[in-house]
C-alpha cells in the first residue's frame, strides 16, 4: 500500500471527522461522498446499496447533476450480480479498496454487458470501490468512476485509511437512528398513558415535554440549590441511600400525592453504570385517593408525619421540616404505630401505602 504524507493524512483527518458528525444514515452517505470526493479526483462518485438476489439498487452521488443515462439505475440493478466488485465483496466480506482492473483486463470490460449496459453510456471507463458492513446479500459502497485514468495505488491507499473511520461512523449513524427511532415510540407511549420521563442528568432532561412543570405543580417548586422540589430533593436522597447500603433488601418507595383532584405518583428508577438514572411520574387524571391518611384517625399532625415517613424521610429531617425536636417526632412515630397497630417505618410505610391505593 502506498505510504501518504503528513498533508494527505491531514485531509483524511479531516474527512473522518466530517463523517463522524454525522447522526443519521441519510447525512452520513451525503457525508461521505462529499470527502471522497475531495480525497479521490473523480468524475463521479457514489454511494450505492444493492442487493444482487432482489436487483434493487439505491444510489447518492456527487455530483448529484451528474448526467446518468435514463434507466441506468435499473440496467445496473439487474446486472450487479456480474459486477466483479459486487462479485468480490458478496463473496468475500472483503470491503478494502479494489478497482474493476484488479478482476478484468480493459478488454474483458468492454466486452461485459456491463459495459456496453451502464458504463459505456455514462462514459466510465474505470472505477474503485470500498463497501461497508451490510447483512447478505446486501452491499453497500462507496464508488468512484473515471472516464480518462484508472486510480493510483495512492488513491486506494487514501480509501483503504478512510475506510475503518467510515465503518465506525456509519454504525454511529445507524445506531443512532434507530435510538431514536426507540426513543419516539417510548415518549409517545408514555405521553399516551400520562406519565413523564425526566432523565437526572446535568442539569435534568425532559424526555417527556412538560414534565418538570408537572413535577413543580404537584410537588413544589425547585430550590435555590438545584432544580427539583425540596419535597423530592429529600425523597430521592433517601430512596438512593436505600440503595447506597450493602444487603439491603428494602425496596424502593414512590413518592405520592393528591393534587388538584389527580393521584400523582413518583418513580425513581435507579442509575445503571454511566446512566444517570431518571424519574417516572404518574398523574391519574380524575381518579382520587378513597382513603385519606386523615381517615385512618390520626390527627394531622400524625398524618403530616406520615406522609414524610412515605417520602422516606429521616426523624432528623422531619423534625426540621415540621420545626420540632427529633424526640417528638419519635414520640408522634409511638402513637401512630400503636394506633395502626404496627412497628417500625418499614411496616408503617408498607401499611399505609397497601391502605392508600387499595
Amino acid at each position: 500500500m502506498a505510504r501518504l504524507d503528513e498533508s494527505e493524512l491531514e485531509r483524511v483527518l479531516v474527512a473522518v471527522r466530517t463523517v463522524g458528525e454525522t447522526q443519521h444514515p441519510d447525512a452520513f452517505a451525503r457525508a461521505a461522498i462529499d470527502q471522497v470526493a475531495a480525497l479521490v479526483p473523480s468524475d463521479v462518485v457514489s454511494f450505492n446499496e444493492v442487493d444482487p438476489m432482489a436487483g434493487r439498487l439505491v444510489f447518492l452521488t456527487e455530483p448529484a447533476t451528474f448526467p446518468f443515462p435514463p434507466g441506468t439505475d435499473e440496467r445496473l440493478a439487474a446486472l450487479a450480480d456480474q459486477h466483479p466488485l459486487i462479485h468480490h465483496i458478496a463473496t468475500t466480506g472483503d470491503g478494502s479498496a479494489r478497482k474493476i482492473s484488479d478482476f478484468w483486463t480493459d478488454d474483458e470490460f468492454h466486452a461485459s454487458e456491463l459495459y456496453r449496459s451502464v458504463y459505456g453510456p455514462m462514459g466510465v471507463e474505470f472505477q474503485m470501490s470500498v463497501a461497508l458492513p451490510a447483512p447478505r446479500p446486501i452491499v453497500i459502497g462507496i464508488v468512484v468512476n473515471r472516464s480518462d485514468r484508472d486510480f493510483s495505488e495512492r488513491d486506494r491507499s487514501v480509501l483503504n485509511t478512510l475506510r475503518p473511520h467510515l465503518v465506525q461512523a456509519w454504525h454511529n449513524a445507524r445506531e443512532q437512528e434507530r435510538l431514536r427511532s426507540l426513543l419516539g415510540s417510548a415518549v409517545a407511549a408514555a405521553e399516551r398513558v400520562g406519565t413523564g420521563l425526566l432523565v437526572l442528568s446535568e442539569p435534568p432532561h425532559e424526555l417527556t415535554p412538560g414534565t418538570l412543570v408537572a413535577l413543580y405543580r404537584h410537588f413544589g417548586r425547585p430550590t435555590y440549590a438545584g432544580p427539583l422540589p425540596a419535597r423530592v430533593e429529600r425523597w430521592l436522597a433517601a430512596q438512593r441511600t436505600r440503595l447506597e447500603h450493602e444487603g439491603s433488601i428494602e425496596l424502593l418507595r414512590p413518592l405520592v400525592t393528591e393534587s388538584g383532584g389527580q393521584r400523582v405518583t413518583l418513580r425513581y428508577l435507579p442509575a445503571q453504570g454511566s446512566e444517570p438514572g431518571a424519574l417516572v411520574l404518574n398523574e391519574q387524571p380524575g381518579v382520587p385517593r378513597r382513603v385519606s391518611v386523615e381517615s385512618l384517625g390520626l390527627t394531622p399532625r400524625e398524618a403530616e408525619i406520615v406522609q414524610c415517613v412515605l417520602s422516606g424521610d429521616t426523624n432528623a429531617l422531619i423534625a426540621r421540616t415540621l420545626g420540632v425536636a427529633p424526640a417528638t417526632v419519635k414520640k408522634h412515630l409511638e402513637n401512630i404505630y400503636t394506633k395502626l397497630g404496627v412497628r417500625g417505618r418499614g411496616r408503617l410505610a408498607a401499611f399505609v401505602t397497601d391502605i392508600l391505593e387499595a
